[in-house]
């Protein structure tokens, strides 16, 4: 069993069109796949057309140990199991600060499950904060969105494998690989070219790259259907293919 964290301290990556996208393939590729909504904002949970006010059990529930996981998830969402986030995260991550091995709840939330499946994806808040922290703990690899339009993302992602480096080393334990992904991209634009070079020098090679500003990604927005599902001939679409691809082949090995 895999759990890949998707991870960015930037937002506007497309760091949540990622995590749903990259899990609805796995699923389609025959795989058992739990998507987790660990983000605040919820997007991942209403990009799949769950509603929060409808929820019943959500991922505040088991951290906060109120609820077992397999009583909070959704089952087949498009091919995937969902465990919906909730806007209460902000205030469960606050009230982890002063846990003792407050790094380890969502590691230890997620337990009851793991043998049920053989891929987690876990989408995360875009900073580096606890729900990040604790996404990281379960990671065995890590997906980093990064914008070809955004120079900032680049410092982000450096940021990021920092942040798991230092984690690692405090845990103990070994370091999941870190895959970058070049979203918004556009292969004739100087910028885009110049951070993927950039990337590349800091020995950030992307792994693959989506398409910019496809309007097959807002339309999949508006309409609250993932990408793959809702235009799964569009470009963008077809980027997430190659990834899971990449994957598959063990990108970055």
């Amino acid at each position: 069993m895999t759990v890949t964290v998707v991870a960015s301290q930037k937002g506007g990556v497309g760091k949540t069109t990622t995590a749903i996208n990259v899990g609805i393939l796995l699923a389609r590729a025959g795989q058992r796949v739990l998507a987790v909504d660990a983000d605040p904002q919820i997007a991942l949970t209403r990009q799949v057309g769950i509603e929060a006010r409808s929820l019943g059990l959500n991922l505040v529930d088991v951290l906060a140990g109120r609820a077992d996981a397999r009583n909070a998830i959704v089952g087949d969402v498009h091919g995937v199991d969902v465990l919906p986030g909730a806007p209460q995260l902000t205030g469960v991550e606050m009230a982890l600060v002063g846990e003792l091995g407050r790094e380890r709840f969502l590691l230890d939330a997620l337990e009851p499950v793991r043998d049920s499946y053989d891929a987690i994806v876990i989408d995360t808040p875009p900073n580096l904060g606890l729900l990040t922290v604790n996404a990281l703990t379960c990671a065995q690899q890590v997906l980093a969105p990064v914008s070809g339009e955004d120079e900032a993302s680049v410092h982000g992602v450096i940021e990021l494998r920092g942040t798991i480096k230092r984690l690692c080393e405090r845990l103990a334990r070994p370091a999941p690989e870190l895959i970058v992904v070049l979203t918004r991209w556009q292969p004739y634009r100087i910028s885009c070219r110049a951070i993927e070079k950039r990337l590349i020098d800091v020995e950030l090679a992307p792994t693959a790259r989506v398409r910019a500003r496809s309007a097959a990604i807002a339309r999949a927005a508006a309409s609250r259907s993932p990408l793959v599902v809702s235009d799964p001939d569009s470009s963008a679409a077809i980027g997430y293919a190659r990834l899971i691809e990449q994957l598959a082949m063990g990108a970055g090995r």
